[in-house]
């Protein structure tokens, strides 16, 4: 049994058809079952989470949600950084999964990916005693940016595919106070989820091959890789040329079919509200502590009544609305790529200046050092002579 999850914060209610398709393009070239873990707030319409259902038992695979409160204290350190708001809260959940995932391993994956190879050849890699599975990060001129942090350029991974131990992470009993001290120390950091998670774990994984996250060029190579749309080009963009893959996986999605749903099954642990590491509030309202090593449940599976049909838009007048939307979603993206860069291109002049101020005061005072050492010196053979 495959463990997969996803983390979805839907505000304009579009980034969960991007998640159903990434389902699409798992199911459609793996065979064996998998347990979907969707992770989620607020923003995850009632119809969305319909959806999902509906597509993911259409393939007779499982799905579970997780509503996810953050703990006050990772919320309070995480509100001082200052990119949150670009990236949202929601991106601090994958660092949360040890807490409330009850299976010993999961594939975590983010939704701007294409999978377009039989998943269980990344579920089958053994980590041994390591903490995770990932691939290295393929950013460029990012040195400066590491050696700011602390971090090893050599070893920073991506967090777009990883493979959690989650039993590993469990036994290494400092790794929440870890990661709270690391957004302390480092309110500038610029990608924060990905920046903690290699702070914490990057001295003991295992590097994947890159077909396990290659990041997406001009001319794109999809055979037998996970592709990953880590710019602002994304696959479901009209101009991207993986945009015809987006369009074949949309369409055995429910987001592409104008049908009544069929009847629903569900399997859904409930609210978690994770006031201290461990703790989960669950639908009976009884605190469970989280035990070290935790094993996943067998799915237990509810019908619901079928939805009533709704009145929809024409298809052509829907497709413009969407192309609208997604339009306007792009200059978006490039406006905040532009102000990210610009920012990180003045916190590194910034921090290179601090250096560069350090070591000519260290210099100055070394020669001032080696003036005394001289002249007392000279004094010293002066009276040797006298």
């Amino acid at each position: 049994m495959i463990e997969l999850v996803l983390t979805i914060n839907d505000t304009d209610g579009s980034y969960t058809e991007h998640a159903g398709v990434v389902l699409a393009s798992i199911f459609s070239n793996t065979q064996q079952t998998i347990n979907v873990h969707i992770v989620h707030d607020d923003s995850l319409s009632e119809d969305n989470k319909a959806k999902l259902s509906q597509l993911v038992e259409s393939f007779q695979h499982n799905i579970f949600y997780y509503h996810v409160t953050v703990p006050d204290d990772l919320r309070e350190v995480a509100a001082g950084v200052h990119k949150i708001d670009y990236w949202t809260m929601a991106s601090m959940y994958r660092l949360l999964l040890p807490l409330f995932i009850q299976a010993d391993r999961v594939i975590y994956l983010d939704c701007d990916i294409l999978v377009n190879m039989d998943i269980n050849e990344l579920w089958s890699i053994d980590l041994g005693e390591r903490y995770l599975g990932a691939v290295l990060d393929q950013g460029q001129n990012l040195a400066e940016y590491f050696t700011s942090l602390g971090l090893s350029g050599e070893l920073y991974f991506n967090s777009g595919v990883i493979v959690f131990q989650l039993n590993n992470i469990r036994n290494k009993q400092t790794w929440y106070e870890e990661m709270l001290q690391f957004l302390r120390a480092h309110p500038m950091m610029t990608m924060p989820d990905q920046d903690v998670l290699n702070a914490v774990y990057s001295s003991n994984y295992l590097q994947l091959d890159l077909r396990f996250n290659t990041f997406a060029q001009s001319e794109l190579d999809v055979e037998n890789k996970i592709i990953h749309f880590a710019g602002d080009n994304k696959w479901w963009s009209a101009d991207s040329p993986a945009a015809p893959l987006y369009s074949k996986f949309l369409a055995m999605t429910p987001w592409a079919r104008d049908l009544t749903p069929g009847p629903v099954l569900l399997s859904e642990p409930g609210p978690v509200l994770l006031s201290e590491p461990g703790l989960a509030n669950v639908p009976q309202q009884e605190q469970l502590v989280v035990p070290p090593v935790l094993t996943a449940p067998a799915p237990e599976h509810h019908s619901q009544k079928p939805h009533r049909r709704k009145r929809r838009r024409p298809l052509r007048l829907r497709r413009r609305l969407r192309l609208r939307l997604r339009l306007r979603l792009r200059k978006k993206r490039i406006l905040r790529a532009k102000y990210r860069s610009s920012k990180r291109l003045k916190l590194i002049r910034r921090q290179y200046v601090k250096r560069k101020q350090a070591l000519k005061s260290i210099r100055v005072k070394l020669r001032r050092l080696r003036k005394k050492r001289r002249s007392l010196g000279r004094r010293g053979k002066l009276k040797r002579t006298s």
